[in-house]
């Protein structure tokens, strides 16, 4: 066996921001050959990328794919917005998303179970952790399907599906319209808006000075016309429109002149 010199073992280490003992390691395992050492520690899969584990993972990339009538996202955690930006990364959520997308994942977990290119998911993911040092988990995996699905990306930071019917282009206006809404939509409709949502809105509507104010017999009622603006703001059909549109033109009015439907919308964001 040829003999292991710092100056290799600390070029192992360099591309792989792996301990000292297990580049050594990898190197005496692979004859002092570099390469095989790489791949020697790639075939280690988790166990060569044990200290990054549990690390959090705040930044990240999401990748859009889309189908005829299917559309997919999928987000990628990363430790730091440095590795976000990088390429290889990007590329390698944008395969993911490619994947799920053929495969029919609709789930994190269901992503989590396949193999990627031969080897398990998990053996990819740590190939990835050793190219770019640093931890990344695969977070969401987000699916629309419909008649027409269009989606928007904004740099991988925020991305939008939306799913309908009609022009694909005055569809995706609305995507767009998705991603720059504040605040960010929760539901479709009134009648999509989650019970325990509303609920709660009740309670903090029904606690505020000014409707204590009043005699309890109307305060139901006021509470009732308050919310009116909590839908207003908070489904995505009622949201005033903010691109292509005329002035004060909801979202569904915007729909409506220009003859599409919107069946259902999906926004991630890191």
């Amino acid at each position: 066996m040829s003999e292991i010199s710092a100056k290799l073992v600390m070029e192992l280490r360099d591309a792989t921001n792996l301990p000292m003992m297990k580049c050594k390691q990898a190197l005496a395992a692979a004859n002092g050959d570099k390469q095989a050492a790489i791949e020697w520690l790639r075939k280690q899969g988790i166990a060569a990328t044990g200290k990054f584990a549990g690390r959090e993972t705040p930044n990240g990339f999401i990748a859009l794919v889309l189908a005829p009538g299917k559309g997919v996202l999928v987000k990628v955690g990363c430790q730091t917005d440095f590795v976000a930006g990088n390429d290889i990364f990007k590329a390698f959520v944008k395969e993911l998303a490619e994947q799920a997308l053929a495969s029919g994942a609709e789930s994190a977990e269901a992503l989590k179970a396949q193999t990627f290119k031969g080897q398990p998911m998990a053996e990819a993911i740590a190939g990835q952790i050793q190219k770019i040092g640093e931890n990344i988990v695969i977070s969401t995996v987000a699916v629309l399907k419909g008649d027409v699905v269009t989606g928007y990306s904004h740099g991988g930071r925020i991305a939008t599906l939306i799913a309908g019917t009609g022009n694909p282009d005055k569809l995706r206006q609305i995507a767009l319209h998705t991603a720059s809404a504040s605040p960010e939509p929760v539901a479709l409709n009134r009648a999509s808006v989650d019970p325990a949502l509303v609920k709660k809105e009740e309670e903090i509507l029904t606690a505020t000075p000014d409707v204590q104010a009043k005699p309890e017999a109307m305060r139901p009622k006021i509470v009732q016309g308050k919310l009116g603006r909590f839908f207003r703001e908070n489904c995505l059909l009622e949201q005033e429109m903010l691109l292509d549109a005329e002035k004060g033109e909801s979202v569904e009015k915007y729909a409506a002149r220009h003859q599409l439907s919107v069946t259902g919308f999906v926004r991630v964001n890191v």
